[in-house]
């Protein structure tokens, strides 16, 4: 056996068994998260709420009212999914909903690990950006929390598998083209050019609905089809200026391929718009879109969450490397754009009511822009092995930072308090209790007429929601508790944005102290 040989196989095992430790552990997050009975997410009662409202017929996109207030702030495809999994027996109210979610990052690990292995053709590297996926905190979080997220993230992951095989397609029939005599060219190139046109148009129609039905779980899922539009568009500007026989000389430098890409994806979203939005009688742009786009953004909310990407800088070299190494492997460049554009969503961690789920999509694509170098640098330990050890340098060095994640997530990983003590009052509370967190509210069987503060405070703030019936509420003393975690008698302003100061004011004039705790529990004076 020759020594290369030799240092692939320490390789696989020395990094396979940080692997196994990675899985190992994100095993544990996971379980200790599925089992906590209690809300992970102010929105995860919330969500099940909708998901009822919907497969009981209801309309889940519905006016605002004046005294009732129900967000429903994502697209219908994961309130559905959603539904179907309440269906079933759990041993509690949240199992159901966080295995939609679970079996949803298990398929984003899987379809990334496919990704790698396509543009790398190697194991390793494929075993190793899933490895590093698992290594991620959000990921383990988002995977046990009833949020679109995950779900979203892999009909995401899907579009973009489908999307690398629509472009290798194309790539090999231009390599029958290129190796084959003339004679051999012609014959060949007319039954390969046939079946290369028929299965890239098959995996872009594929891609093109698991970008839509991405977009239709969350309306920010957008960085992954303009990856992939670019990516075919560049593919194609790029062999009309350098394949005299691809067909382009004198005409419009765009492929049947990435034209059909742009006009599926686009029929498809415009014309489900259209009927959601006719269904909805017009509701469902105002919830999905207006109600959005008057959120309180923050610059210090966005570093907050930014910050927590710090520790994969390896990954970022790496990937600035996957940039360089798309340029000639055209099977990578999906990926490559993808890292290009994918940065934009970071974007969306300023909102009110964001967290570090808006970080999935970037460590996505680090994770699989690391495996794809690592992939290169097995290939090239001989070739150029200065470069190639850097390459599983850097990659080792992120292996090791992994183990020590932002002690930030310590506390979300590890559930050791329980909030039973707010659920058992609520559950002896007469008549309806207003709180921060809706999901308690959800637990204790009490209905959620302002069903997410972080939905109503930025609609009332910009005039979208007319808040006095919710504050006409509060003069009269409707609700039998309030709880929030804001003391009104010292604070006059939310800095999260959730109330507003009129309801502040309210609560401070209308309702008394009862205890102090995580949570302050107001009842009326």
């Amino acid at each position: 056996m020759s020594g290369l040989a030799v240092l692939r196989a320490m390789l696989w095992l020395l990094l396979g068994a940080v692997g196994v430790m990675f899985a190992s552990r994100a095993f544990g997050w996971v379980s200790s998260l599925m089992w906590y009975a209690y809300p992970a997410d102010g929105l995860e009662g919330p969500l099940l709420t909708q998901a009822h409202l919907l497969w009981n017929g209801q309309q889940l996109y519905q006016p605002f009212e004046l005294y009732r207030f129900v967000s429903a702030p994502y697209p219908p495809w994961h309130p559905l999914a959603l539904g179907f999994a309440d269906q079933f027996a759990a041993p509690h109210p949240f199992w159901s909903g966080r295995i939609v979610s679970l079996l949803s990052a298990v398929g984003v690990v899987m379809v990334a690990a496919l990704i790698t292995w396509r543009v790398s053709r190697s194991l390793l590297a494929s075993f190793l950006a899933a490895a590093l996926l698992f290594s991620f905190p959000p990921l383990a979080l988002w995977a046990t929390r009833i949020k679109p997220d995950m779900y979203a993230l892999l009909w995401t992951a899907l579009g973009l598998l489908f999307a690398t095989l629509a472009l290798a397609e194309r790539t090999k029939n231009r390599k029958i083209r290129r190796t084959k005599n003339k004679e051999q060219r012609i014959s060949e190139f007319r039954l390969g050019s046939l079946f290369s046109v028929l299965c890239s148009s098959f995996f872009v129609l594929c891609s093109s609905l698991c970008f839509a039905l991405a977009f239709f779980t969350k309306q920010t899922a957008l960085a992954a089809p303009l990856a992939a539009g670019l990516a075919f568009l560049l593919a194609d500007l790029r062999a009309w200026r350098g394949d005299a026989q691809a067909g382009y000389r004198g005409r419009f430098p765009l492929r049947f391929r990435t034209i059909l890409f742009g006009a599926s994806y686009l029929g498809v979203i415009g014309l489900a718009w259209l009927l959601l939005d006719r269904w909805s009688a017009g509701q469902f742009t105002f919830h999905i879109w207006t109600q959005h786009r008057n959120a309180l953004w923050t610059p210090q909310l966005l570093f907050k969450f930014v910050s927590l990407l710090g520790y994969t800088w390896p990954l970022m070299l790496l990937g600035l490397a996957t940039l360089a190494l798309a340029w000639r492997a055209p099977r990578a460049q999906i990926v490559a754009c993808y890292l290009l554009i994918v940065p934009a969503t970071l974007y969306g961690a300023g909102k009110t009511g964001a967290n570090h789920n808006h970080l999935l999509e970037t460590l996505l694509a680090l994770a699989m822009a690391g495996g794809i170098m690592i992939g290169w640098a097995m290939r090239n330990l001989a070739l150029r092995p200065v470069l190639a050890s850097a390459v599983v340098g850097l990659f080792g060095l992120q292996m090791a930072l992994a183990f020590s994640p932002p002690e930030w997530y310590g506390g979300e990983l590890v559930r050791t308090g329980t909030p039973q003590r707010y659920i058992d009052f609520i559950k002896t509370v007469p008549g309806e209790v207003l709180a921060d967190d809706p999901s308690l509210l959800y637990l204790a069987d009490k209905p959620l007429r302002y069903d997410d503060p972080s939905g109503f405070g930025p609609v009332a703030h910009s005039g979208l929601w007319d808040q006095t019936g919710m504050i006409d509420d509060i003069t009269q003393r409707r609700f039998g508790a309030i709880i929030i975690p804001i003391d009104v008698e010292a604070e006059r302003i939310d800095p999260s944005g959730r109330w507003t100061p009129e309801m502040l004011a309210a609560i401070r004039t209308n309702y008394q102290v009862l205890y102090r705790d995580t949570e302050i529990i107001y009842i009326p004076k």
